[in-house]
């Protein structure tokens, strides 16, 4: 993505940002395939506790991505530098998770995550073969089911 895309989108956000009267501000902080990553700083309180804002925040801006680039674009926001820690955590419980399927062979159900958090799911267990993984539901009602494969 062009330079002048991710400028876009951080010019977006922040004016987005400001909009919604939040002392925060947003900068492009990397960018991953069709994913960009922006860290929020400041005052970050009401966007930990309003997760629905956060999502509907950067599901505005990953449109706005998206129009700029003529493609489909993705926004992620790393509020007060936690992304990286939130990955982990979802990667280390998709490993536990899918263990226990391999296990017991029943599937499990996951609601309550986000697109991009469902997305880190699926990419932590694209790998392995004991289980498969797929996203269920319609909009904003959306849930991640983990099975064992057969064979």
């Amino acid at each position: 993505m062009p330079n002048t895309e991710a400028a876009h989108g951080a010019t977006f956000l922040n004016e987005l940002l400001d909009r919604l009267d939040l002392d925060v501000q947003a900068e492009l902080s990397e960018s991953r395939d069709e994913t960009q990553v922006f860290a929020l700083q400041g005052s970050t309180d009401a966007l930990d506790r309003a997760p629905g804002l956060r999502s509907a925040i950067a599901l505005l801006t990953s449109q706005a991505l998206s129009r700029g680039a003529g493609r489909r674009m993705r926004c992620a926001l790393d509020v007060d530098g936690r992304l990286a820690e939130r990955e982990a955590l979802l990667t280390q419980a998709a490993g536990d998770v899918a263990r226990a399927v391999q296990k017991s062979g029943r599937r499990a159900v996951i609601d309550g995550l986000s697109a991009a958090e469902r997305r880190v799911v699926h990419t932590a267990l694209a790998d392995k073969d004991e289980v498969a993984t797929r996203s269920e539901g319609e909009g904003d009602h959306r849930w991640l089911c983990i099975e064992r494969t057969e064979g």
